[in-house]
């Protein structure tokens, strides 16, 4: 019986590490995917005349959640008839990143409306900052794994100790 509540512990901390491994992961893609779709918003800007609703809605064929479906939700409160800054800011706010990052693509909604130089350099400058962003999330990673194994897994041996 000790084994067994000795084993189930220890594949519940390692629930919890694998869980916030995969939280992380899909954290540091969605940077990455962010990144890439505003590239490619800018490069459109450039090269196209289209409306931003249409711009938006084509850049979200093809994108995996939770970006996809973020530049959807744009493009159709554009649509209904919503401001872009109101629109842009909400729809950051669903966004599945830490704070600073909502914060600071909400605050390029204000920055997309003007001319197409301002617009693709506020762009550049959000682009720059995730890049940045992402390099020390990286940094961090090797660190934060290190430090989640080690509490997961000697808060496991710990409590098994104590029950045996």
């Amino acid at each position: 019986m000790k084994a067994l509540g000795s084993l189930l512990i220890l594949a519940g901390f390692g629930a919890a590490w694998a869980g916030e491994l995969s939280r992380w992961r899909f954290e540091t893609e969605t940077l990455v995917q962010l990144i890439a779709v505003l590239e490619a918003l800018s490069d459109r800007i450039r090269l196209t005349r289209m409306p931003l609703p249409r711009l938006l809605r084509e850049l979200s064929r093809g994108r995996s959640n939770p970006v996809g479906p973020w530049l959807a939700e744009v493009a159709e409160a554009l649509e209904r008839g919503e401001l872009l800054r109101s629109a842009w800011d909400a729809a950051c706010r669903r966004l599945p990143v830490e704070d600073g990052v909502k914060r600071t693509v909400g605050d390029l909604g204000y920055k997309l409306s003007g001319d197409e130089t301002e617009i693709c350099k506020g762009i550049d400058l959000v682009t720059n900052w995730l890049r940045e962003n992402l390099k020390e999330r990286r940094r961090e990673k090797r660190n934060w794994t290190r430090q989640a194994t080690a509490v997961c897994f000697s808060g496991a041996a710990l409590l098994i100790i104590l029950l045996l």
